[in-house]
This record gives C-alpha cells, structure tokens and sequence, in this order.
C-alpha cells in the first residue's frame, strides 16, 4: 500500500511540474551570441509555455503560447522562459530573497505594441504602436465598470521594426562623445590663439625676436585641419555608419535579466516610470547575472543599438539626473566600480542598496549617501571601505 501511495505521489509530482528541451539564444564563453539546446524547467504545462513561475503569452491573450506554434515565435518564448528561470534562480539562491519567492507567477508578453495604460492595462491599438524595446509593468486593479480583469506584474517585450537613425532620439554615449570633441575643438582653438597672440606680442614689443613662420603655419593648418574635421563629422558618420535600426528584446538574454531585476527589486523602487537610478540599478543585476559588464553587445543579428558598458569611464554630468537619460550607463558603470570597492560581498551589498533608496533618487544626493550607509552597516572593514568609495567618487566627479 506504502508502495502504490509513493507512486501515485511521484506521478502527481511529475504531472504538477516537468521540463523539456528548446532550443535558445544564450551566450558563449567569450560572451557571443549562439544557439543551445536547454531544458526549460518548472513547466506546469505538457503543450505550451506555462511554467511555475512564469507565462509567456502572445499579445494581449491570456493563453500560454503552443508548442506547435512557428519556429520563430517557440524561439523567442524559449529564450525568454529559459533566462527568467535563471534570472529568478539568482535571485531565490544567490541573495536568498524572501520577496522574489514569494512573488505570484508573472505573465510575459511577447509581440505587444500597446503602450500601457495604468487604468485600463492595454492603450488602445491605435495609439502609438511600440516597437524595439522591453517594458515591466506594475500591478493594477483594472476596471469593473469597462470588465477589464485585475493584472499582476508583468513584462512585455516588443517585436522588433527596422526604423531609419534619423527618426530615433537617442541621449546615449554617442551624444556624450561629440560633446567630448566639442570641448577638445575649443580648447585646441582657444591654445592655438594664445599662443599666436603670445608671438605677435613678442614679435611688436621684442626688436630681437624673430616670428617662426613654420612653427606658426604647422599650427594655423592643424587648427585648420580639426575644424574641418569637427564641421564634417556629421557627413562621415552619415557614410560610414548604420542607417539601420531594430531590437529583438526578446532574443537579449542581459534585456531578459534586466526586466526581471525590475520585478526583484519592485519592493523598494516601484515600476511607474523610468529613471537613472531604477535603471541603473536593474542594469548592474543583470550584469552579475549575465556574469559580464557588458550589456546587449556581440549579438547584432537581433540588437544594433549600442549596448552598454560598465567599463566605460564616464563622469557625473548634471543630465544624467534626468528622465531623458535614464537609459545611458553612468549609474550602471558607477554601481560596478562599488562593488569592486567593496569585494566579495558586493552582490548582497547591492541588494541591500535598493532599501536605501526610491525610484525617484538623485544620483548626487539619495544615491551617494545610500552607498555609503549601506557600507557603514554592511562592508567588512567600514571606515576603510567607505574612504575607499568616496576617493571613487570624488573621481567620478561626485
């Protein structure tokens, strides 16, 4: 009897959850884009895409996507299973937080082009379609009166459209770098012209000084030669550069860890709308989770935007605090740089972080001192440390 029970246990254990092997994007060793076949986990389903933890739908439907749908569409909700269950597991294993397990099963939405709406879920089709990005929205009540359902936290991930670089408005590094050269052109001119000026003072005032004509003509023509430069960088970039834009979010594993970080951190840094510090924040995660600084790069069949890079030395900028630039890597470069500073427990110390903080912090302000009263409570050696991350941070010019 003891026998048959253990048997009917198992048999309900295996119906109750089970896996199966997909094919996904994933990344190599040396972190490039290749296709691996995995075992996706924790399904609750024998024919579609409905797991334990999540459900990845089509559109606004509310049903898992089949098995035996086209093979495009069963590589894009593989993939985004497969990196959700590993997003989710560094979360649950690594960090141990009681928040992400407890967490309702999320709905992950694949090829939606409706912008959100927080009273009625879903915009209407008409207004303003979306396309190349992902999106992690928050719960909401819905509306009775209109029979629109009640929704928990969920993530959607656009389909992608090939669209023209001079219909984007992008405040990225790009922008950061021209303001680079700007300011080089300037300082160039302004030594050149002091130094012209210096020679013809001395040349009037000086019977015995004889002006360098070669000296002088070398500088007038490599002056000469930058302000062509700067003028017609834009024409060189026009030839030389892609004029062609798109992102398949979906088919991104460090987008995918991305998007969970929101939903892990949604404790603390609420998911109403974008700022530096709640996507700074997502994007160092989904760095340690991805195990690389690098985000979104090497894998230019599905994203031929810029990716970011923590490595990247960037100092503060006052436009960095804004909405507009929420998206460049500063805050994901800087979070990397402290948690270097403060070594081995960096991942908990970063967690942790997020309680020191809200979703409208300023980076100077709230941020900063967040850091450090996390260090104070939580680094090995505190004083050391915190010498340590203000030394960082007066070189980042904070």
């Amino acid at each position: 009897m003891k026998t048959l029970l253990v048997i009917v246990l198992l048999l309900v254990a295996s119906l109750s959850a089970w896996s199966r092997e997909f094919e996904v994007v994933e990344r190599s060793e040396a972190n490039k884009q290749i296709f691996k076949k995995v075992k996706l986990t924790n399904l609750v389903s024998h024919d579609s895409f409905d797991g334990e933890y999540f459900k990845i739908v089509r559109g606004k439907s509310d049903e898992a996507i089949s098995f035996d749908e086209d093979r495009e569409l069963i590589l894009k909700a593989a993939t985004v299973y497969h990196h959700l269950t590993k997003a989710r597991n560094y979360f649950v294993d690594k960090l141990d937080s009681d928040y992400v397990k407890g967490l309702e099963k999320v709905v992950v939405r694949l090829e939606l082009t409706n912008q959100f709406s927080e009273l009625g879920h879903f915009a209407h089709d008409n207004l303003g379609p979306q396309f190349n990005n992902a999106l992690t929205i928050p719960a909401g009540q819905g509306m009775a009166s209109r029979n629109i359902s009640p929704w928990g936290k969920e993530i959607w991930f656009r389909p992608s459209k090939k669209v023209h670089l001079s219909s984007l408005d992008i405040k990225n590094q790009d922008h950061e770098l021209e303001g680079i050269v700007k300011r080089f052109r300037n300082q160039v001119h302004m030594q050149t012209f002091h130094r012209f000026l210096s020679q013809l003072i001395l040349t009037w005032t000086n019977d015995n000084y004889v002006l360098d004509t070669d000296s002088a003509l070398r500088t007038v023509g490599a002056t000469l030669f930058l302000e062509l430069a700067y003028r017609s960088q834009d024409t060189v970039n026009y030839v030389f550069t892609r004029k062609w834009y798109w992102l398949d979010s979906a088919l991104v594993p460090e987008i995918i860890y991305h998007e969970y970080a929101h939903v892990a951190l949604s404790d603390y840094l609420e998911l109403t709308h974008s700022t530096p510090i709640i996507e700074g924040m997502a994007d160092y995660f989904a760095g340690k989770i991805a195990n690389s600084p690098t985000l979104a790069k090497k894998i230019k069949k599905y994203n031929t935007f810029n990716g970011k890079d923590a490595s990247r030395k960037n100092e503060y900028q006052i436009q960095f605090e804004s909405y507009d630039w929420a998206n460049t890597d500063f805050v994901f470069g800087l979070l990397w740089q402290v948690g270097e500073v403060v070594g081995e427990n960096k991942d908990s110390f970063m967690y942790e972080l997020r309680q020191e903080i809200t979703t409208d912090s300023s980076i100077r302000g709230q941020l900063i001192e967040g850091i450090l009263t996390t260090c104070r409570r939580s680094c090995d050696s505190p004083f050391n440390k915190r010498i340590q991350l203000l030394k960082l941070l007066h070189n980042k010019k904070l």
